[in-house]
Parts: C-alpha cells; structure tokens; sequence
C-alpha cells in the first residue's frame, strides 16, 4: 500500500478514518438530513473533521459542496448548484408550423415566397409552396426555482462549508432562501467555526427550530493517536511510545493535521509503500524536529507571524527590549509569541497563564502586566488586517484563543520565529 493512500491530509481517509463511536457523530448526522424540512449545522473548530464527517457519510455522487468564500449573493449560490449539475446557462426552444402559399404566376413565372431568407421558389400556374416558419424563446436558468424542481425530495444534498466566509447581508439573503428551498425538500448542511455556528439563525430567526445542530470539538489524544496506529500498522512500521506522543502533541487535536506530520514522517523515513516486514523505526529528537518542520512548510503564516512579531507602529519612543532564554531579544510581542511555544502546547490560554509564561522566557526583567494586556489586545486587530475574515486569533473576557491550530503549529515548528531574532 502506498503512503499517499494512508495518510491523506487533503483528501478525505480511508485507512486512516477513525469512527469516533462515543460521539456517535455519523448516526447525528445521517439522522438529521433524514429528517424533512431540516438544515443541518455542522459547527466546530479549523480542521477538526467537518468536511471529512460529511463526505464520509454521503455519496460523493448526491453532496453537492459549495464553498461560502465564494458566494457573493444568493443568486451566486443557486448559480454554483446548477453549475455542479451541468445546467446550461441558457435554453433555446424552438416551435416550428407550416404554411402554405398558392402561386398566381402566369406562365410558369418565378415567385418570391417572403419570410424565406434568401429564399425564391418556381412555381407552375396554379402550383403550391409549402414552408415552414419557426419561432424561438430562450430561456435563462430559474435560480432557487430550478434548483428545487431538480433535487428536493431526492438524496442529494447541499453542503455549504466555510458558511462564516459569507457577509452578514448575503448571509441573511441566502439564509431566507434556505428556509424556502428546506420546506421544499431540498436537503441542505453547512459547516461553520464555532463562534460563528449560530450565522444562519442569525441571518433569518424563522429557522429557529428548523436547524439541527451537530458540534464538533478538537480530538482527544487518545482519538488522535489511532490515526498514528491503524496508518503505521498498515505500512508494517512499528513506532515507539515515545514518537507517536510528540507526533500527538504537536497536532493539537486536527486530524488534519495529525494526517500531514504522519505523512512528512514516512517521508523523512523513505517509506513509501507498506514494508515487507513489520519494522520498528526509532526517531531521535532532531529527526522528529526536522519532520515537524518539514511539516509547517504547508501552514505556511510568514507574513501573519511577522506582522504579529513586528507588532503596530511604535508611537513616540520605540518599544522595551528584554532578553530571552533562547538567546534573542526582543519586545513584549517577541515575548509573547515565545511564550506560545512553551510546553505543553494548548489553544486557549488565560491572562495569567501568558502573564507566567512570559516569566519563564525572559531572563531577568519581563514586560509588566499593562504592557501584555495591551499586546494581546492589539494581537487580534493586527491578525485581522493581514488575514482579512480568516478569524485566526481571538482576545475575548481575558481569554486569548488560538482558532486555527495550523498557526500555533508554524509557530512552533517552523523556523521563522526564529529567524526573525534580534541576537
């Protein structure tokens, strides 16, 4: 068995799935699309296994996937449904009826039939023309309408992933019509963040009561690591405790995630299909930390990360510097991205917890706390206008939230932090 067949981070696993039964997610929602005039909402963090759970649980043939990123307008969503089904952009229909002239030529002379394009007809005395006329309509696609006659009451179904991408408004045009084409029986998911999951209720209050929803949370280690076993079982590799649980570590509960280290990590091993024996592969730490940073080359932050480590434009005088345990200097925001690479690695961190993190990397003086609170304010506004929508970072009741794991993990495992240094 090849390992692109095992390990599958951008596509949806085989080998590798994992039936988290304790949750009985697969039963919610095939439950939940059964039930008629229901939309289904999938809720949970950045690649978390949304998308994977949906597209494991249906036929690839009826889900039809629409990206909100690209719905601009409501008509741009019927529009990329009708897409999908090959619908033409416009029709033609044609009718057609004969008509019948008599010719009055004398003396089998020549007798211009109209309505012929250049068209002349030799007619004997007393002769007749037949011709036929014919009168075109065309017709363009009918959006929702169309939509509805094509699918509703049949088993596909209509994924709308990355729901928050939308605007508010276009939310709230495209949330009306949901409701409209659900009470016809089109059956319609979406696939949203947590802190954006209540978007299509927010766009129309009607669907209360007309949404399912199914919340996701980030894997359990546990969870995680049988993505670890069932992959290295099925190539013959045997690998010690102590790898698969920096490995675990470090996919802060993505299977996505946990899907590409595992990948870069046969890689870095030159295993590419299944061993002819079973065969314990020993990484030591270095080879680990190349794998992890071979990794982070595809959750590529450079430009966030240095935005983030430059931080705003300093007013007035320039910005405290302080001394780091890795060797560096740097100001409170240097100070801060250190501090999120401390172990263990987490998501969510209160005030206090960087406050004393902060301690642990500086050698001798720290920031004060005045200075860390008003970073970690400015974090936020900073990540928005370099990552427009992308909702990476969250500061909210003194609690700072990593959203998307694939920042913390560039973070940590890349080099660029630490490339961007003062020594």
């Amino acid at each position: 068995m090849n390992v692109f067949e095992v390990f599958t981070p951008t596509d949806t696993p085989t080998v590798t799935y994992v039936d988290r039964r304790d949750r009985a997610l697969e039963a919610a929602l095939r439950n939940a699309l059964r039930t008629p005039k229901m939309i289904t909402s999938l809720s949970g963090p950045s690649k978390s296994g949304k998308t994977v759970l949906i597209k494991k649980v249906l036929d690839p043939d009826s889900l039809i996937s629409i990206s909100g990123a690209a719905i601009k307008s409501a008509d741009d969503l019927w529009n990329r449904v009708l897409n999908w089904m090959d619908a033409p952009s416009e029709q033609t229909k044609s009718s057609d009826h004969e008509v019948t002239l008599k010719a009055e030529a004398k003396g089998g002379g020549k007798v211009k039939i109209p309505l012929i394009a250049e068209g002349a007809a030799e007619a004997s005395a007393g002769g007749e023309y037949a011709y036929g006329r014919g009168t075109e309509a065309r017709h363009t696609r009918g959006g929702i309408d169309q939509v509805i006659k094509e699918i509703a009451g049949g088993d596909f179904v209509l994924f709308i992933d990355d729901y928050h991408y939308m605007d508010r408004d276009v939310q709230a045009e495209v949330a009306r019509q949901l409701k409209e084409a659900a009470e016809a029986g089109v059956k319609i998911c979406t696939a949203s963040v947590p802190h954006r999951k209540d978007d299509v209720l927010r766009g129309n209050s009607e669907l209360r009561g007309r949404v399912q929803a199914i919340d996701f949370e980030y894997w359990l280690p546990g969870e995680i690591e049988q993505i670890v076993t069932q992959g290295f079982s099925a190539l013959n590799v045997d690998l010690p405790k102590e790898n698969r649980a920096r490995l675990v570590q470090e996919s802060f509960g993505s299977p996505q995630l946990m899907q590409q280290i595992c990948l870069q990590t046969c890689l870095r091993a030159n295993i590419e299909n299944t061993l002819p024996e079973k065969q314990e592969i020993v990484f030591t730490k270095d080879a680990i930390e190349s794998v992890l940073e071979q990794a982070s080359t595809t959750t590529d932050f450079s430009s966030l990360l240095e935005g983030l480590h430059n931080g705003p434009k300093p007013r007035g005088a320039p910005r405290n510097q302080f001394h780091f345990n890795d060797g560096t200097r740097g100001d409170v925001y240097r100070c801060i991205l250190l501090a999120f690479k401390c172990d263990p690695p987490r998501l969510a961190y209160s005030y206090d917890d960087i406050y004393q993190l902060t301690r642990r990397v500086c050698i001798e003086e720290a920031p004060p706390g005045s200075s860390i609170a008003s970073a970690l304010e400015q974090l936020p506004q900073l990540a928005e206008n370099l990552e427009p929508r992308s909702q990476i970072i969250e500061w909210s009741d003194d609690v700072f939230d990593i959203v998307d794991p694939y920042f913390l993990y560039f973070l940590r495992c890349s080099s660029k932090l630490k490339n961007l240094a003062k020594t």
